[in-house]
């Protein structure tokens, strides 16, 4: 049997029990890929995170992302909840390290007081995709029209993990919204056929705050309470069209899972937010391919 060590931590979190949710599994090295997508699968977070031993000579850890659905090349909040068990686990209180995941490398900074602290990671550069029309896309939202941004229109804009950014024109719409996610995945597929793994709905509250609601069909439940991905995505949406290059989002409202992402785009593209340890223990997991042998003796009904 294989036995890691596993630690529950909430993301973009002011406090335990708020925030986005995630389990980092350490020691994943003797892990195989069907066994990770399983347990993402059992854990039904919005995502779980595996740290492994880097192939990269310039990476302090390979980090490898499931959502129920498979592994993901990104995402935000997994980035900054697993740098911040590695820092804790090797007694650090201020460390800067550089994970490894599909979509590249990446620097994050942690600093850690107990089990509580603040992350940021520096995502990749940010690459627009087309627009598409808002109208198809509020329909899946339960939206009409009306709610579209005058100046703002829906676009796909990837830091490591594309996401559809969609503008709201006021804040109280996000309230209400009824997903059809049938719909949503026709509204959001791009000419080129693919698809983002969310849309990213927001909305200004005030010169440089916004509200935001994440869905997507392969995320559990279809609603993510926060994603830093998308805040990155946002940010360098919001400095493109906007001149904006420092926001503060919050996220996970209406989910009953508060959530703050800070987004920074002066220096690249950096996403920052609390994070809070609220549990640990031992995962052990059969061997890969290792399949159970019966008793000596034979199964009980052939003695």
């Amino acid at each position: 049997m294989i036995e890691s060590r596993y630690t529950l931590i909430d993301v973009f979190a002011a406090r335990p029990l708020e925030g986005n949710l995630l389990a980092v599994v350490e020691d994943a090295d003797a892990i195989d890929d069907a066994t990770m997508a399983t347990l993402a699968r059992r854990f039904r977070l919005s995502e779980t995170s595996f740290i492994q031993t880097a192939t990269s000579p310039t990476a302090t850890y390979r980090h490898r992302i499931f959502i129920v659905e498979g592994e993901i090349p990104f995402a935000g909040h997994p980035s900054l909840g697993t740098a911040a068990v590695w820092a804790r686990r090797r007694g650090l209180n201020e460390a800067d390290v550089v994970q490894q995941t599909i979509s590249g490398e990446q620097r994050l900074h942690v600093e850690l007081d107990g089990n509580q602290g603040t992350v940021s990671v520096w995502q990749n550069a940010a690459v627009f995709g087309p627009k598409v029309e808002s109208g198809p896309v509020l329909a899946a939202l339960g939206l009409g029209r009306e709610a579209a941004h005058a100046d703002l229109m829906p676009q796909a804009v990837s830091t490591g993990l594309p996401a559809l950014i969609l503008p709201l024109n006021d804040p109280r719409h996000l309230a209400d919204i009824g997903l059809n996610g049938q719909r949503l995945n026709e509204a959001m597929t791009l000419p080129d056929g693919a698809l983002p793994l969310t849309c990213y709905v927001v909305a200004e509250t005030a010169p440089g705050h916004w509200r935001a609601r994440s869905f997507g069909t392969d995320l559990a439940g279809g609603e993510d309470p926060a994603t830093g991905s998308a805040a990155g995505a946002f940010g360098a949406y919001a400095k493109e069209y906007a001149g904006v290059t420092s926001l503060t989002i919050e996220q996970g409202i209406e989910m009953g899972c508060p959530s703050l992402l800070r987004v920074k785009t002066s220096d690249g593209v950096v996403v920052s937010g609390g994070v809070q340890i609220v549990g640990e223990g031992i995962l052990t997991l059969p061997v890969p391919g290792q399949a159970e042998r019966p008793p000596e003796g034979g199964l009980p009904n052939e003695r």
